[in-house]
């Protein structure tokens, strides 16, 4: 059995620890998570992932739940704490297996646009290479219809770190919600999102704690930071995050943070793809609202798409 110091589990609790660092120090429990998925993984149940997720999340919340309860005790924390660091080791070795499946999945079926497909989405998407720009939303629904194959667009650019297209009457709308507000962009990935917003002339910041960097390539301008060091050193007025990560450690912290008066997220409606909602459900100091419109205005259209807003209660 680990014996953890006091410091080391407090920091592992307020996932103040990457993952990769985890992983690095704790190689043992890597390996017991890996033996743990090949047997849940021979279960035949139709939605497995999802089902490992709730199996890895709940020993989460119960093993801190014996450890705060225990207040910190020594004995408690060494046998409890492994529990939720297994916990993570299993969330994120299943985002990397999706990427890893949408990739081979592409592979082995030699999914590629071909010319037509790839000239199109050229000019409707990006300005060169992957870089994303603001899309025309007339244009792009006269030449979404000429694409042959819609559905391996989003598989094959997920690769890439992008979750979804920003159209331009989305960028002007967010704008007119941040106004003069100050903005910081949260899990921000490239930053394009930012990036977008600051060519509104919005004052926005972008930070990311680099943990994707296995994938996604960080341009300068987005600060390396997590969630909840960048939220306590910017002390925004408004939050953004674009597609943040099923049940993940950090939004909690912006309905914890007092300068925030407005959290939007742009993500899905489904739980298991995006966003912590027991943390958009349970804030107790914010509103929430789906707002259809702007959901509208995310690319490429799916039913899933989702804009959520929320507003802080005015006392």
């Amino acid at each position: 059995m680990r014996n953890f110091t006091s410091d080391t589990a407090k920091k592992i609790l307020a996932n103040e620890i990457n993952v990769e660092t985890l992983l690095t120090q704790y190689p043992e429990y890597k390996q017991e998570v890996l033996n743990e998925l090949r047997v849940l993984k021979s279960n035949h149940e139709s939605n497995i992932v999802q089902a490992i997720i709730d199996k890895y999340t709940a020993s989460a919340k119960m093993a801190k739940n014996k450890i705060m309860k225990s207040g910190m005790n020594e004995t408690t924390v060494n046998a409890f704490l492994p529990h939720i660091i297994k916990a993570r080791f299993a969330i994120y070795l299943l985002e990397q297996l999706n990427t890893a499946v949408a990739a081979a999945n592409a592979s082995d079926k030699n999914v590629k646009f071909n010319l037509w497909d790839g000239m199109i989405l050229q000019k409707l998407l990006f300005r060169k290479g992957f870089e994303r720009k603001p899309v025309s939303l007339g244009l792009f629904r006269l030449g979404w219809k000429l694409v042959m194959h819609k559905k391996i667009l989003m598989p094959l650019v997920n690769q890439k770190g992008i979750y979804c297209f920003y159209s331009k009457p989305l960028i002007g709308e967010l704008a007119k919600l941040i106004g003069g507000k100050s903005c910081l962009e949260i899990a921000a990935g490239d930053g394009t999102l930012t990036k977008f917003l600051n060519e509104k002339n919005v004052g926005c910041k972008a930070t990311d704690d680099y943990s994707w960097q296995h994938y996604i390539s960080y341009p300068e301008f987005v600060e390396k930071a997590d969630a909840k060091t960048a939220l306590h050193k910017y002390k925004p007025e408004v939050v953004l995050c674009s597609w943040p990560v099923p049940k993940n450690p950090y939004e909690k912290h912006v309905f914890q943070t007092g300068s925030v008066d407005m959290y939007i997220v742009i993500g899905t409606r489904n739980p298991a793809y995006t966003g912590d909602f027991d943390a958009y459900n349970n804030n107790g100091k914010f509103t929430m609202e789906l707002n259809e419109r702007l959901s509208s205005l995310i690319v490429p259209p799916s039913p899933e798409n989702a804009v959520y807003i929320f507003r802080r209660i005015q006392k």
